[in-house]
């Protein structure tokens, strides 16, 4: 994905900043054959968006299918010096009314939505539609069952924020953070006489002050459904300043984790990893 956010050496020593979004420039999506070369990457045009992290792409018959976190503007480089950091930030994930986010001048232009992007290969043609409707979350750092990474998958999960509780914030603490978990349907839109793709989206919420970050989808042994297994995330409470992993299950993502464990030390917000089990199947020679 090529989007709009530079990194300029040259610009910064002549006063300009090191880091620049300009959100009326382009966007673009590249596909390249598994075994191609930068002569077979083909570009297509789309949206001017900012996109960091990919839930999953695969193939439907002609079709390149890329769904993503989008948003209209870039949370780097944040707020100038002379900003207050948490009116910017609070103010930047404000609910924005809509079917898509932001327009040029509104403050929650960085709110991020699940997206999704439909490249044509043998047309040319993009078509781009916001899977999450009017979600009150902005959403980000998203997460699949890993053995359907390239294929179709009805699953998806994703750290969130409460964006208005955020927003309203007096202390400077925001309130909570969730996980979602969402699977495709199709509703009728009765009105316009078409049928539109939507999201159906659950939440686990965590407790007040208490937040999560590094989030990882572990199968169960013996799966049989994509949902077969464990949403595990490290959790700091910023009440008790203790950390902690929680273990969710994702057939009951709404209900109490599984298991709460305690760790001896802070686990930083950010840290993220991959679960790796203890053996790997042995490909064919």
């Amino acid at each position: 994905m090529d989007f709009p956010l530079t990194i300029d050496l040259n610009r910064l020593l002549t006063g300009g900043p090191l880091i620049k979004y300009d959100k009326q420039d382009y966007a673009r999506i590249g596909v390249m054959p598994r075994y191609g070369n930068t002569e077979s990457i083909r570009w297509f045009d789309v949206a001017p968006n900012c996109t960091f992290h990919i839930l999953n792409c695969f193939e439907d018959g002609n079709d390149v299918v890329v769904r993503a976190c989008r948003s209209l503007n870039s949370i780097l480089p944040g707020p100038e010096m002379w900003e207050d950091k948490f009116d910017w930030f609070s103010s930047k994930f404000r609910f924005g009314h809509g079917d898509d986010a932001a327009s040029e001048d509104d403050d929650v232009s960085v709110f991020a939505r699940c997206y999704e992007w439909r490249l044509n290969l043998e047309t040319g043609e993009v078509k781009e539609r916001n899977l999450t409707g009017k979600t009150e979350a902005s959403m980000d750092f998203p997460i699949i069952h890993p053995a359907f990474t390239g294929l179709p998958n009805r699953f998806g999960y994703t750290q969130t924020v409460d964006s208005e509780a955020s927003s309203a914030a007096d202390d400077n603490v925001v309130n909570v953070l969730r996980l979602l978990s969402f699977g495709g349907f199709l509703q009728k839109d009765a009105d316009n006489q078409r049928e539109e793709a939507m999201i159906k989206v659950e939440y686990h919420e965590f407790e007040k002050n208490t937040f999560c970050s590094g989030a990882a989808f572990v199968p169960k042994e013996e799966e049989e459904e994509e949902d077969d297994g464990w949403v595990i995330t490290f959790v700091h409470n910023e009440d008790t300043h203790t950390s902690k992993v929680y273990i969710i299950d994702a057939k009951k993502f709404s209900s109490e984790p599984v298991a709460k464990i305690t760790l001896p030390c802070r686990v930083p917000y950010g840290f993220h990893g991959a679960f790796m089990p203890m053996s790997l199947p042995v490909p064919p020679m």
